[in-house]
């Protein structure tokens, strides 16, 4: 990779934000794919494994874009700060439970959807945070190293979790989080706040969330960008409850199997986000050629019965998914102005992690009724018809250049 993948890390306050970041992010996996591997020796099965899910991102649905605009009115380094610390106390709770032996799933579920209120507020805050660091001129950059630092520490996180938790078990996963989150806490504590490049606060407004979808519903662009986006996010995204239902009932193999492929998603996914980092300018055709990547490697995972074959796939697979959500926060993010970011940052969080409590119980009812395969290959298919949609739409109408607004 060239020098310029990297240019934003010439500046010392985003070296601390990314090196705190994968730490934490490595943390998170750990715990997410321990909470996979609880549900399921609690006895769940996809139905437990879709509502756990869901719970744990309907926050981000409901109040994610209020989060947004709460994000673009207050210091966002100081409510990043405060989220993280409620987030390491809840990691620390759920190990506790599980290690004292009184984990059912109806708690689990409970605990997940404290950490979703969290990450409603959370997400917008530390990602429009991430925006500051740098020039403008390098936010498309900033923006795909975070994705790249997020969906990277997958390739540590449940890979170490499917190792842990033959040893330690699940319970030490969580504490282990809980301990993560003092890392970034410290980073964002040293960073420079003289050296920030803060984007004028929003004017108050009493339609603030509304304001914030007119802005981006305005430019043709972004709203079929958001559309698409939303309907693959909803649909193909939901490999924390397909997965683990591949592996046990199509590649026969044990459960931790799950979190190695989680794992080499994760090199796939660094590998699609750096390959947008490298860009200069980020557009429409990067946009559908991942959706295009992301189509072919769901169809192909769905389908494999061998568990090397099955890994080989998840590169492509990762590499495509990681790329087209670096893509839309990109494209979203440069055509809409500055004093917007928490609230399209919430937007393109709120497509693809707030669909979650939709698509994730979709996907488990369909694994539990008609098989592992479909539970996958549903996403693939979808993800394939939104990209014959894109491709008619790009040969209709042409993109426009970004309005004025947002430079």
């Amino acid at each position: 990779m060239s020098s310029r993948t990297f240019r934003a890390l010439q500046e010392r306050n985003a070296r601390l934000f990314f090196t705190g970041m994968l730490v934490s992010n490595v943390g998170t996996w750990l715990q997410a794919t321990a909470q996979v591997l609880l549900v399921r020796d609690l006895g769940g099965g996809g139905a437990e494994l879709g509502l756990v899910t869901a719970l744990q991102f309907l926050p981000l649905l409901v109040l994610g874009l209020w989060a947004g605009s709460v994000a673009d009115r207050v210091d966002r380094r100081r409510l990043t700060i405060a989220t993280q610390i409620g987030m390491g106390v809840q990691a620390i709770v759920l190990g506790a439970v599980d290690l004292s032996g009184v984990a059912t799933i109806p708690i689990v579920a409970g605990l997940s959807l404290i950490l979703g209120l969290l990450t409603a507020v959370d997400n917008p805050a530390r990602r429009s945070f991430a925006t500051e660091l740098v020039e403008p001129e390098d936010l498309g950059n900033v923006l795909s190293l975070n994705t790249a630092v997020m969906t990277g520490s997958r390739v540590f996180g449940p890979a170490l979790a499917a190792l842990l938790v033959g040893v330690v078990g699940t319970g030490w996963c969580f504490v282990g989080n809980g301990v993560s989150f003092l890392v970034l806490i410290g980073a964002l504590v040293a960073i420079d706040p003289t050296r920030l490049h803060k984007a004028p606060p929003a004017p108050r407004s009493a339609t603030p969330v509304r304001d914030g979808l007119r802005a981006v519903w305005a430019d043709p662009v972004s709203r079929r960008t958001l559309v698409l986006f939303i309907v693959v996010a909803t649909f193909a995204y939901n490999y924390p409850v397909s997965l683990p239902l591949l592996v046990s009932d199509r590649l026969d193999e044990p459960d931790r199997t799950f979190g190695v492929l989680l794992s080499v998603i994760s090199v796939g996914s660094v590998v699609g986000s750096l390959l947008t980092a490298r860009l200069r300018e980020v557009g429409e055709r990067w946009f559908v050629g991942s959706m295009a990547v992301l189509a072919v490697a769901t169809v192909a995972l769905s389908l494999t019965t061998d568990p090397l074959l099955a890994a080989l796939v998840c590169v492509p697979f990762g590499a495509g998914s990681a790329a087209l959500v670096s893509s839309s926060n990109v494209i979203l993010q440069t055509r809409t102005a500055p004093e917007m970011r928490g609230r399209v940052l919430a937007l393109g969080a709120v497509a693809f992690l707030g669909s979650t409590p939709i698509g994730g119980p979709v996907t488990g009812v369909i694994g539990d009724a008609a098989g592992a395969v479909w539970a996958t290959l549903y996403g693939g298919l979808v993800t394939a018809a939104c990209l014959i949609v894109a491709l008619v739409l790009r040969v209709r109408r042409p993109a426009a250049p970004p309005s004025d607004v947002a430079h």
